[in-house]
């Protein structure tokens, strides 16, 4: 039977700053409880939130030092009497409080998802956390419908390249924004009809001619900032606007008595608190998506990377250099 180590390999910091402050250590592996399975990792997701979380800009409760990273694939290796889990199993675990960023994770049993044991972890990944947020951004949420017209901003993102490929397999048409030309290109190649500048200073006026007269009936913004008004603009009577994040870090600000005569929604969500309300949501969000990727509907991106790597990751993420899902590999 394998069992957990003593110790573990851990990327952690122990000061807020830039990507350098992280850095990778052996150290004790913390004491489950008897609720908790350790997980030994194959693959950890990264995530644009996880530089916010070194940079302190994340959550106010943050104690240091901390291992970042939210998401992990891999064995369970210890189930807790009270875990819920079997030693043995493969899972994908959310950590919400961070730890992933390891070779072995201490994982609310509650948080960890049975997965299929033939798809390959990277994968998984792939399809966990960004394609869960990615569903319920255009399904859930966004309600989308075929026929419909989607507006998916940063449209070449790991949760906006999910968010285009779901949205046209549902039959809707996908109009994205993306920042430079060949990151345009591979919106059109995600299933984008069109793809524009979020920069063009006649933003506005671009997203209403191409949602013509019946406007926009969602959009998924993962951009916020000036953005948001420009794609709120663009929304049709009847639109569901989704805020799904917010990379620029900037506010954005509207008149909400413009909803009202165009009986409009705007709502935004976070995955904990979907996950806290149904336990099981989670394994079924993953369950589409993964088939939907076994269909050829959604084609996953993904690179992979060293956990020794993990500053360098966060370098690529924060320069707007990366395509896709990225992925530590223990």
């Amino acid at each position: 039977m394998t069992t957990p180590p003593a110790t573990r390999r851990a990327v952690r910091f122990s000061r807020f700053g830039p990507p350098d402050v992280l850095e990778l250590v052996t150290e004790p592996l913390p004491e489950p409880g008897p609720a908790d399975v350790v997980v030994a990792v194959a693959a950890a997701g990264v995530n644009f939130a996880d530089t916010m979380t070194r940079r302190g800009e994340y959550r106010r409760d943050q104690v240091l030092p901390d291992v970042p990273g939210v998401e992990v694939v891999g064995t369970v290796v210890r189930a807790g009497p009270g875990s819920g889990h079997v030693v043995g199993t493969p899972v994908a675990a959310f950590l919400p409080d961070g730890g992933g960023y390891t070779d072995h994770a201490v994982v609310d049993g509650r948080r960890a998802y049975p997965v299929p044991p033939d798809v390959d972890p990277v994968t998984v990944v792939g399809a966990f956390l960004q394609g869960i947020t990615a569903w319920y951004a255009v399904d859930r949420f966004g309600r989308t419908r075929a026929g419909e017209t989607v507006l998916v901003t940063g449209a070449t993102g790991g949760v906006g390249g999910m968010a285009v490929q779901l949205a046209a397999d549902l039959g809707a048409r996908v109009v994205g924004t993306a920042s430079t030309p060949e990151k345009r290109d591979q919106a059109i190649a995600l299933g984008c009809s069109d793809a524009v500048d979020p920069a063009d200073p006649d933003l506005r006026g671009v997203l209403r001619g191409l949602a013509g007269r019946r406007g926009v009936d969602v959009v998924a913004d993962m951009v916020g900032g000036p953005v948001f008004a420009a794609a709120l603009d663009a929304l049709g009577h009847n639109g569901r606007f989704v805020v799904v994040g917010s990379s620029t870090q900037q506010p954005a600000t509207f008149d909400a008595r413009r909803l009202i005569p165009r009986g409009q929604t705007v709502t935004g969500f976070v995955l904990r608190r979907v996950f806290e309300a149904d336990p099981a949501e989670p394994g079924r969000a993953v369950a589409h998506v993964l088939d939907r990727v076994a269909a050829g509907a959604v084609t996953l991106r993904t690179q992979t990377f060293p956990l020794a790597d993990a500053a360098h990751v966060h370098t690529l993420l924060e320069e707007r250099r990366t395509v896709g899902k990225i992925c530590l590999v223990p």
